[in-house]
């Protein structure tokens, strides 16, 4: 299943070999389940001993990779891009979320290619029911490329100022 699968639940379609034949199942797998969960399909397992009542059938679930998101546990991380002035001076920027929405980050002024900046709340569901993890954003700092001419003379500037003698 896929992620956006296991953020909102969903129900799949088993087919189970019994000794009258070929059963079709409706398995609601609920929002949050882990990769490598086991989820249990109550009186859908072999029959029981002298008659007795069927028992549990287990699926084990398998949430595929993420091409954005990476999961662990209950919080998920995504790299985002962050425009270089942003990362200086601080602003916003937009971070996608496992529902497919988009929400607002606000990036502060001087931030790190790398910091890690916590979404509360809004990773996956927690299998308790209570609440979600969070969502994690990485910053990736991205430079204008190509230079600018203006942007070019910025960077001098600041290589001067700062007193960094060295030549690129």
């Amino acid at each position: 299943m896929t992620l956006e699968e296991a953020y909102r639940g969903t129900v799949r379609t088993v087919e189970r070999q019994t000794e009258d034949g070929t059963r079709r199942l409706e398995v609601r797998i609920p929002p949050g389940v882990q990769d490598g969960a086991r989820v249990r399909v109550p009186g859908q397992g072999a029959p029981g001993r002298d008659g007795g009542r069927p028992g549990n059938l287990f699926l084990r679930v398998r949430v595929l990779p993420h091409p954005v998101f990476r999961r662990e546990g209950d919080d998920l991380h995504v790299r985002v891009p962050v425009p270089l002035e942003v990362a200086l001076l601080g602003g916003e920027v937009m971070v996608p979320t496992p529902s497919g929405s988009r929400v607002s980050l606000r990036v502060p002024p001087e931030t790190q290619n790398g910091t890690r900046l916590r979404l509360r709340g809004l990773g996956m569901p927690r299998r308790s029911g209570e609440g979600r993890g969070d969502l994690y954003a990485e910053v990736d700092v991205r430079l204008p490329v190509p230079l600018t001419g203006e942007v070019r003379t910025l960077a001098e500037n600041l290589r001067e100022r700062r007193g960094d003698g060295s030549r690129g």
